[in-house]
């Protein structure tokens, strides 16, 4: 629950503010802490082989959760290089069957090769050589049933184990109502949306806000975001990019938001507290480390930490890796996650759900800043950390650069900071205002609007944007 309320300056009138006020029944504490992990095994179909695979990246399209898988063994049936499995049910994560199997145990790939790289791969000297389409990004819905999916194109050999990176494709996404329950149809655009040496966009994480995609990718070490509006997805000049302060049009100066992660995901979440967003993956350093983000803007900046060591099951020596997160999986609002990892071969998905320790209900107030000075912000940020301790209140740590954000289980510390913090800073401006008062009147000797007017002034024109 939260209220808004408004600031009331003595001898005004009292305009409307966009200070606000709330309850949370539990979230998480921040920084993380992880009071325990319970392995819940491996993702697989009931009644069905268990396929070899890896990724392992969930999304809710239509009225199905899926998974995306990337290389999967069929035994003697071969490797088909990206699958996806069918949720059963919500409540059971774990439960996740193949959609499409021939007679042979193969499992149809969602991204299939088209009449081009069919011939290459017909071709004597391509004999060892195959190519895969890896959805490491999962799926963006743009309406009920029809989405889109940015795949990694690789042509790989196998007989020298090499990998050649050729670019990010896109394909269109629909859920196919007259066949099998929750079977997926794929449409390839022509050519690649990204190419090797550029920013691997929408391969790494995708979501869907507003109007808008967004879209994270790497390039070497770093990861990168852009967006584009959800009916453009397919047309490359409709992408912005991020350059560390605004969306720009050309992507040589696009900024990174994230360096040395592997894979991941992005999502919005009230875990930690309301309407933030939270990053779950893995680095790049083969160290089986799950790692955790949290931002109050999805372009960032992250707060980020470690929680937890992957183990494995059939494979318990190698590294994990292709960490996800599940938020659809259980309820986040009393401290737990679901969270997946991948074993190497011969293993697969292994689902665990993580319990965070959570801080009971809370109090809280989100105090505005926008439009005042670095001065009076500076000021107002040294009484808080005051007032905070004298009525033992947390001052979050990660916070919005334009608001204060204050919690407690007291609601009546609550409300007497938040009126010390805006009495804060009304005597900031006042003195500032004051101090202006002083300079104008020595240059030009004219009488100016009392301090009471101006103040006034300055908050209805914040309180209104």
């Amino acid at each position: 629950m939260n209220s808004q309320h408004s600031f009331h300056i003595p001898g005004t009138q009292t305009p409307p503010s966009p200070l606000q006020r709330g309850r949370d029944s539990f979230y998480a504490k921040w920084p993380p802490v992880v009071e325990r992990v319970d392995h819940i095994g491996y993702v697989e179909g009931p009644g069905q082989h268990f396929y070899s695979h890896d990724i392992g990246r969930s999304s809710e399209f239509g009225d199905c959760i899926y998974y995306l898988n990337g290389d999967t063994m069929c035994n003697d049936a071969g490797i088909s290089s990206n699958t996806y499995q069918v949720v059963l049910e919500r409540k059971k994560a774990t439960e996740a069957m193949y959609v499409s199997i021939d007679d042979n145990g193969f499992v149809a790939p969602l991204i299939d090769n088209n009449e081009e790289e069919t011939q290459y791969l017909s071709l004597p000297e391509n004999k060892t050589k195959r190519i895969a389409f890896w959805c490491f990004g999962g799926i963006v819905e743009i309406s009920p049933g029809l989405g889109w999916v940015w795949y990694q194109k690789f042509i790989i050999d196998e007989l020298d184990k090499s990998l050649n990176l050729v670019g990010v494709g896109l394909a269109r996404i629909t859920q196919d109502k007259t066949g099998l329950a929750g079977q997926l149809s794929s449409a390839r655009i022509p050519g690649l949306m990204f190419r090797s040496g550029e920013p691997l966009l929408g391969s790494f994480s995708t979501l869907v806000n507003g109007d808008m995609v967004y879209l994270w990718g790497q390039k070497d070490s770093d990861i990168f975001l852009a967006r584009v509006p959800r009916t453009q997805c397919q047309h490359r000049h409709m992408y912005q990019y991020w350059n560390g302060a605004k969306y720009v049009s050309q992507i040589t100066e696009a900024a990174p938001v994230l360096q040395d992660y592997q894979q991941g995901q992005i999502f919005q979440s009230d875990l930690f507290g309301p309407h933030l967003w939270l990053f779950v993956g893995c680095t790049r350093w083969a160290d089986s480390q799950v790692i955790i983000g949290l931002s109050c803007q999805l372009e960032g900046p992250w707060d980020v930490h470690p929680i937890h060591t992957a183990t494995g099951i059939k494979d318990p020596v190698s590294y994990r890796y292709c960490i996800y997160p599940h938020p659809w999986a259980m309820n986040m609002t009393n401290g737990k996650l679901l969270v997946t990892w991948c074993d190497h071969w011969p293993g697969g998905v292994i689902a665990a759900k993580i319990r965070f320790a959570t801080v009971g209900a809370t109090h809280w107030a989100h105090i505005p800043l926008s439009g005042y000075s670095h001065r009076v912000i500076q000021t107002t940020m040294s009484k808080t950390s005051e007032v905070c301790r004298q009525n033992g209140l947390a001052l979050d740590e990660l916070t919005d650069p334009h608001r204060l954000s204050i919690r407690g289980i007291d609601q009546q510390g609550v409300e007497r900071a938040v009126n010390m913090i805006r009495d804060s800073i009304a005597i900031a401006t006042k003195e500032e205002l004051t101090g202006l008062d002083a300079a104008d009147a020595a240059a030009v000797g004219a009488p100016r609007a009392s301090f009471g007017e101006r103040l006034l002034t300055k908050i209805i024109k914040h309180a209104c944007g």
